[in-house]
């Protein structure tokens, strides 16, 4: 039995209209939600204040080194992992953190980008699982 479930950003207009709304698999759903982790702000959720990571609390912090935002990033994205996508186990994330070049109009700019990779199982089948992504920070862009 293949089971569904609901894609992520809901669009509600086909529900609306009595027809079904969109659903994916179960790896994709299992990306859609960590992207979604990843990229909200606790409190943005307004269902679920800490739903979201932390670490975007010191996304224009300039103080910060490369190693200390990594260990930010790491620990938060963690925590939020072990609370809200629990179809995972065995979770080892491995952050980067360096200067990148960012293409901006015609031109590039320098700015810090973050990598994240999430590894684990997935519960259910027991099958490896890699998730990947990568942002400019400050403010966010996505790669």
């Amino acid at each position: 039995m293949i089971k569904e479930y609901l894609k992520l950003p809901l669009r509600f207009q086909p529900f609306f209209e009595k027809q079904r709304l969109a659903t994916c698999g179960l790896l994709d759903s299992i990306y859609r939600n960590l992207h979604l982790i990843i990229t909200t702000v606790p409190g943005e959720n307004k269902i679920n204040d800490s739903y979201g990571c932390a670490f975007w609390e010191a996304d224009y912090d300039i103080h910060l080194t490369n190693d200390a935002r990594r260990e930010l990033v790491k620990n938060s994205i963690k925590r939020q992992i072990d609370l809200y996508e629990r179809r995972i186990t065995n979770v080892t994330l491995d952050i980067n953190v360096r200067l990148a070049l960012m293409k901006h109009g015609s031109g590039e700019i320098q700015r810090r980008k973050v990598e994240i990779i999430v590894k684990g199982k997935i519960i259910r089948s027991n099958e490896p699982f890699t998730f990947q992504t990568g942002f400019f920070i400050g403010p966010l862009t996505l790669d």
